[in-house]
């Protein structure tokens, strides 16, 4: 039996948590109002100030279900000159974590630099990731966040809103996976109290979402060094934006009628399934740019063959995230009992302010569930969709995709993946491998003994 594994970014966990709550972290100000452009209400700094905060985050993210939120702890401290400097070092951890390492996001003024950890190497950031990252620096001190209202208000991208004692600053964008999303940060006052009571921060991550509330917990008087605040004397240049979609998908042929869409920009590949008079898709990256790309590749090398069937994996957003340009096209979205629900949602979304093909010509979703096996099959090839399940360690529902005909299988995030350039067996693999044998009793090919390897190498 052979394996084709779905290509993908494999970040690690705390990055994925200190990458967005940040921004969730928001709440504070020191001092009163000396800026005759802002309300009264908000709080100025006219002097260097630190502000600590401890709360909750709430974690949508690469979850076991659709929506699934999980709590952390969180604790952020801010620092400002005051003068359009300001810098977070922020901290989460699950309840029982003993490693709490902070990341830092720094914003000198044009700059916005970030890094994983005390004492590693900073990035300077651009883009969407430069808007967040400043965001992250600034959310915990009112004036600096009014400070950024007001850089923004020649894009007309954020607002200012006060309603009583709460001060709210939202950012207004269109996410390429969720279509038209506000970002935003609420300060909580209690009569003429200088620092906020509590914070609330939503932001919408490429691959996440948050909800931060928090309170804070002290605002230490000493003065803090200088060199927190200074542009870093060396730093990484700006990462590639991983939606930037550069060139087009490249068609590999696999066996007969199968085919892999290999798009290296996304470390993402798709596959797409040739039968005698139209084509399935399996996954379907990132959002509704690259799942139209992919039709659009799809429609260049099969012109008289349209996409019925689009099916994917599990609902995490690297596979699932493109399904509004299937739906566009007309295709039958197969998946699984739990994730019916949750593909309707997607189908409508709002993409107003940067509409994508189903924005543009409405149609509705047509979906097929099946719970256990669905095979879709002609005279020319042979699809079996299986619901391998929670023995993914993964998702509840997750499937696998058995090709009979070429004795394939293709499968996402359970076999194997590369770190440092080298193999190496996922978690999940031996598992794979233990209920494979229960399926078929087959023996290993070579492919599988390669996996089978990895696997032991694991152990050891």
């Amino acid at each position: 039996m052979n394996f084709l594994s779905r290509r993908r970014p494999f970040p690690t966990l705390i990055a994925l948590l200190l990458g967005i709550a940040v921004v969730l972290s928001a709440a504070t100000g020191i001092g009163r109002a000396d800026d005759s452009s802002l309300p009264a209400a908000v709080p100025v700094p006219a002097k260097p100030a630190r502000i600590r905060y401890e709360g909750t985050v709430w974690l949508e993210g690469h979850f076991r279900r659709p929506h699934e939120t999980r709590p952390l702890h969180s604790m952020a401290i801010y620092v400002t000159d005051g003068k359009g400097r300001s810098r977070v070092d922020w901290t989460t951890w699950a309840e029982g974590d003993s490693a709490r390492v902070p990341e830092t996001y720094l914003a000198v003024r044009e700059s916005v630099f970030h890094r994983d950890a005390p004492g590693g190497a900073w990035q300077l950031l651009a883009g969407e990731s430069r808007r967040l990252g400043r965001l992250q620096a600034v959310a915990g001190i009112p004036s600096q966040l009014g400070r950024l209202a007001r850089l923004q208000e020649r894009t007309g991208g954020s607002d200012f809103m006060f309603d009583g004692p709460r001060f709210t600053y939202t950012e207004r964008r269109a996410h390429p996976r969720l279509g038209d999303v506000i970002d935003s940060v609420a300060y909580t006052y209690k009569g003429l109290e200088v620092l906020p009571r509590e914070a609330l921060v939503v932001v919408h991550e490429r691959d996440s979402q948050w909800r931060l509330v928090e309170h804070v917990v002290g605002s230490p008087k000493q003065a803090f060094p200088e060199s927190l605040l200074v542009s870093p004397a060396s730093f990484e240049p700006p990462p590639v934006n991983a939606d930037s979609l550069v060139g087009e998908p490249k068609i590999v042929p696999l066996a007969p009628g199968l085919w892999a869409a290999e798009m290296e920009d996304v470390d993402s590949r798709s596959m797409i399934v040739e039968f005698a008079d139209h084509l399935a898709v399996i996954e379907f990256a990132v959002g509704s740019a690259n799942g139209e790309r992919l039709v659009d590749a799809a429609r260049r090398q099969w012109p008289s063959k349209p996409i019925r069937y689009a099916l994917f994996s599990h609902h995490h957003p690297h596979y699932v995230g493109g399904v509004r340009a299937m739906i566009a096209e007309g295709a039958t979205v197969i998946t699984t009992p739990g994730n019916e629900a949750y593909v309707r949602e997607i189908s409508a979304y709002p993409f107003e302010s940067k509409p994508d093909r189903l924005a543009r010509k409405p149609r509705p979703v047509t979906i097929r569930t099946f719970a256990d096996r669905l095979e879709l099959t002609d005279p020319t090839n042979q699809l079996v969709a299986i619901n391998y399940g929670k023995r993914s360690q993964h998702t509840d529902e997750f499937v696998v995709f058995w090709f009979p005909g070429a004795k394939l299988l293709f499968e996402a995030e359970l076999g194997w993946v590369r770190a440092g350039g080298k193999l190496r067996a996922s978690k999940r693999a031996a598992p794979l491998l233990a209920w494979l044998t229960e399926q078929s009793g087959n023996e290993a090919s070579q492919t599988r003994a390669e996996l089978e390897t990895l696997v032991k190498a694991a152990k050891r």
